[in-house]
């Protein structure tokens, strides 16, 4: 590449009507300080924040943070210094990647832009130590050019610059940068893939990170093609917040599973092939079972021959709590109180407490003519088991007034349309949007 800085400054044109502020990821190597040197060139100094994240795993993080902030004041670009703490019983690469990320989405804005030095040289690697990990055609679609990130937009401008290519800029601007000595370290799978198998490539087939990333681009065209199927196949298998199990089976099998780890990314759960036969496997299970998928923090289960996803959070304590107007937000679900119901509501909020329903609990529904035992109103009402110990009841002393989203009871009801309250208890949704990305 002749002039890098040219190609930096096209790449950034194509954002810079959208972005108030450009924010650049600097950790004080090579490829960063080149990045931050080609952006202070090309951008408003008064539109920067140069921020530099701390994993303090390094003795000398300290005083890498200390060199980028010394960098961005010789540019006179404003700088923040983040520390974070990395979760050690995990993998450290991972762990230290995700506080990261978590560091940058607290501090970006909307109308920010992160920019990143990832390289050509990166992406070859990802998608080499993603194959290696037996990853599908959303892995090795490798690291995205760009993504949302939190309410801002993460935008790396050189993935299609080499590592050569930085370091013979860098020299020629006679830049300094740090090297991180755990660099070296090849017990990292990644450092690994860097010193001992990359290089033995090159070597033998010059110039294969380019066609790499053509690969990549050609994988991220097949994930948006699977990513569209999907829409199309949830909209025909959607059901009650969850899937439809018979509209899933009459898919073919390659469409089954895209529309279950589609519909699985939603909620913010990422799986693996195992787990997606586990989840066929519950789909076939005997119609009188309740089997359950644990996904960590959220359990997938079959009611009425619909797959639900639900948080794995034990069953909300009520302990007798007033009824308010604010309503209440729980883990397991949010009671909404609205004044002025248009149809029959309850006629006060007076005295009205909250608790979990009992072995034995019955009331008498508006307009039913006698008590009916609460188990039976869940049934009747399609309520899975696992979600009636959180359903809050409404009580006034020993009695039963209502129970939210099913009924009013006798006696509690509005006199006339408008003049009470309408309380309706809604369990947590279950296809809630989330960035899964992890680059």
């Amino acid at each position: 590449m002749k002039d890098l800085q040219s190609h930096f400054n096209q790449q950034l044109n194509s954002r810079s009507g959208t972005v108030t502020r450009w924010v650049i990821g600097l950790s004080g190597g090579l490829d960063s300080v080149v990045l931050l040197h080609l952006a202070a060139r090309a951008l408003p100094a008064d539109q920067i924040l140069v921020v530099n994240i701390d994993h303090q795993l390094q003795a000398a993080s300290a005083q890498w943070s200390a060199f980028c902030g010394c960098l961005a004041n010789t540019l006179n670009l404003p700088f923040r210094s983040e520390k974070v703490i990395v979760d050690a019983s995990a993998s450290l690469e991972r762990a230290a990647r995700r506080a990261r990320y978590q560091a940058f989405e607290n501090i970006l804005q909307p109308g920010d832009c992160l920019l990143l030095a990832h390289h050509l040289d990166d992406q070859a690697e990802t998608m080499l130590f993603r194959l290696l990990r037996g990853a599908g055609v959303r892995g090795l679609a490798g690291i995205p050019e760009r993504r949302s990130l939190g309410r801002a937009e993460l935008f790396r401008p050189l993935l299609s610059v080499s590592r050569q290519q930085l370091m013979a800029w860098a020299d020629a601007e006679q830049l300094e940068w740090i090297e991180d000595p755990s660099n070296a370290d090849q017990n990292y799978d990644r450092n690994y893939l860097r010193h001992a198998v990359l290089p033995l490539l090159q070597a033998r087939w010059p110039g294969f990170s380019h066609r790499w990333a053509d690969t990549a681009r050609y994988m991220e065209e097949a994930e948006q093609l699977h990513h569209d199927l999907a829409g199309i196949d949830y909209a025909c298998a959607a059901k009650d917040g969850g899937l439809c199990c018979s509209a899933l089976m009459r898919l073919s099998k390659p469409r089954r599973h895209n529309l279950l780890r589609f519909w699985l990314r939603r909620a913010g759960v990422t799986v693996g092939e195992r787990q997606i036969l586990s989840v066929i496997a519950l789909i076939g299970a005997a119609d009188d079972r309740q089997p359950v998928v644990d996904l960590g923090r959220m359990q997938l289960r079959r009611y009425h021959g619909t797959l639900l996803l639900q948080p794995d959070e034990a069953a909300v304590e009520w302990h007798d709590r007033p009824l308010m107007l604010a309503g209440e937000v729980t883990a397991q679900g949010r009671l909404m109180v609205e004044s002025d119901a248009d149809g029959v509501g309850l006629n006060s909020l007076s005295g009205v407490t909250l608790r979990n329903r009992r072995d034995g609990d019955r009331c008498k529904p508006v307009g039913r003519g006698g008590s009916c035992s609460l188990k039976k109103l869940f049934q009747e009402h399609r309520i899975p088991a696992w979600q009636r110990n959180s359903w809050p009841v409404c009580v006034v002393g020993d009695e039963i007034v209502a129970l939210p989203g099913i009924c009013i009871c006798e006696g509690w009801q509005s006199e006339k349309k408008g003049s009470g309250f309408t309380l309706n208890w809604r369990p947590i949704a279950l296809s809630v949007p989330g960035d899964s990305g992890t680059l």
